[in-house]
């Protein structure tokens, strides 16, 4: 059994940007100090919106990736926001019925 008894770190890096919309990778390293064990202990992908003081959604820089994992991160979160996109529409349709 891995017991927490150390250090919890947490790497991020935004994966893709879209015209309003940012995703992040988090990634979560424990690292047990006592036994100088380390594992991953938990990986997500959290979207943002930007918007102005108004609530209204407003554009984000855009990123452009240049490192082979900067590439496949945003192509594969170009994906993630399609199958979001197309999930989204399939279950207005559900709820239209």
């Amino acid at each position: 059994m891995f017991t927490f008894a150390g250090i919890r770190t947490f790497l991020a890096s935004v994966n893709y940007t879209g015209r309003t919309s940012m995703e992040i990778g988090i990634k979560v390293v424990t690292e047990n100090i006592r036994d100088k064990l380390v594992r991953h202990s938990n990986s997500c992908f959290f979207t943002m919106v930007a918007v102005d003081g108004n609530g209204k959604a407003v554009a984000v820089p855009q990123l452009v990736p240049s490192t082979d994992d900067q590439i496949r991160r945003f192509a594969n979160g170009k994906e993630r926001r399609a199958i979001r996109a197309e999930l989204e529409e399939r279950y207005k349709a559900l709820h239209k019925k």
